[in-house]
């Protein structure tokens, strides 16, 4: 009997923008995701988006200042204007 393989994790990142937002996910085991990822966070915190992450999605998110690829949820806040 074989054993299954474990399931892979995979992150998502929620992009607050004007229309709404846009989901971007990676597969934890993939590298070339992991960078496109890294890339469009990195992108994202040098136009002031703050970014809120956590390890689990039950889990409270928190101020997160680096991309780290095993965060099962990220969201990606723009900067707001005060009115």
């Amino acid at each position: 009997m074989m054993d299954k393989a474990p399931e892979s994790l995979v992150g998502e990142m929620s992009i607050m923008d004007r229309s709404g937002h846009k989901q971007l996910t990676w597969n934890m085991d993939k590298l070339e995701e992991i960078a496109a990822a890294k890339e469009t966070f990195d992108t994202l915190v040098k136009q002031g988006y703050s970014a809120f992450g956590s390890k689990t999605k039950t889990e409270a998110k928190h101020t997160v200042k680096e991309f780290d690829p095993t965060m099962e949820e990220v969201v990606m806040v723009p900067r707001t204007v005060g009115g």
